[in-house]
């Protein structure tokens, strides 16, 4: 049994050291993902709390934005100090991606968006605004 558990805890060094050092592996574009999953659900609850469909972000490719009422939000992202998110150098968000808006449910509405930095794709799910 002791064996079993120390070949499971070597197994597991290597693994996170090979992990760790993939060059492949955009750190960086991967973080953003997670600041943007954030702040899209940040936009989906201000729709859902006041009852309205005036929220939404709009997308560059090196940068987004909170809308109210199609407009740059007056206040900002949370942890950040402005309605516009930059992204760093080296991430990029899909070209063409389209402006995006919650309803007072907190649904994109009839079709299902996906947003990719670099190779991470972020889905908004049709209907239930679901960001897995």
């Amino acid at each position: 049994m002791i064996e079993i558990l120390a070949v499971l805890v070597v197994l597991v060094v290597v693994s996170t050291v090979v992990i760790s050092r993939d060059p492949d592996m955009d750190k960086e574009a991967y973080a953003q993902a997670a600041i943007l999953k954030t702040h899209l659900r940040f936009a989906q609850s201000l729709a859902m709390a006041q009852n309205t469909a005036s929220w939404g972000v709009a997308f560059s490719s090196g940068a987004y934005i909170l809308l109210h009422n199609g407009q740059p939000a007056a206040f900002p992202w949370p942890n950040d100090t402005s309605s516009t998110h930059g992204l760093p150098d080296g991430v990029i968000l899909t070209a063409g991606t389209p402006n995006l808006f919650f309803d007072e449910w907190g649904s994109p509405g009839e079709t299902t968006i996906v947003v990719t930095l670099n190779s991470h794709p972020i889905t908004i799910t049709r209907h239930t605004g679901f960001i897995p």
